[in-house]
């Protein structure tokens, strides 16, 4: 699966998630947004005949890293709790990175890592759409 892949500091962009702005972000926290862009895959059998698969496969993840202690910290881990899908967006200085439906893949209990500086919260995308930004 080939990948693309951007990472930000979270003053470098605009964030959303759930139709809220998510600000809680402190030093060193990271924003990385990666997807699928291998639409087409080709091989070759044992006997040399080529071959194409369309894949058709727009999926993709956002991953946060965030402040455990953060008041939407709290938002987000019920929102992994009730298996929503939600609208995630982030805004770059050249690109749009949004899903209309994204779920929580790797919940962390806050009481478990309640003394690190930062957890990561990945966001699952089924469709992650990217659109340029034009001046």
């Amino acid at each position: 699966m080939k990948l693309t892949q951007h990472t930000f500091d979270p003053w470098e962009v605009s964030v959303q998630i759930d139709g809220l702005p998510f600000t809680d972000f402190g030093t060193g926290d990271k924003v990385a947004i990666a997807w699928n862009n291998d639409n087409v895959t080709d091989s070759v059998d044992n006997n040399g005949n080529g071959k194409s698969a369309i894949n058709h496969d727009h999926s993709g993840t956002f991953t946060f890293s965030v402040d455990p202690n953060a008041a939407n910290y709290a938002h987000l881990i019920d929102l992994a709790n009730n298996l929503t899908g939600v609208p995630v967006s982030v805004t770059s200085s050249f690109a749009h990175f949004h899903t209309d439906s994204a779920r929580i893949t790797r919940p962390t209990d806050t009481t478990l890592n309640a003394d690190y500086p930062s957890v990561s919260v990945v966001f699952k995308a089924s469709v992650l759409q990217v659109d340029p930004i034009t001046a």
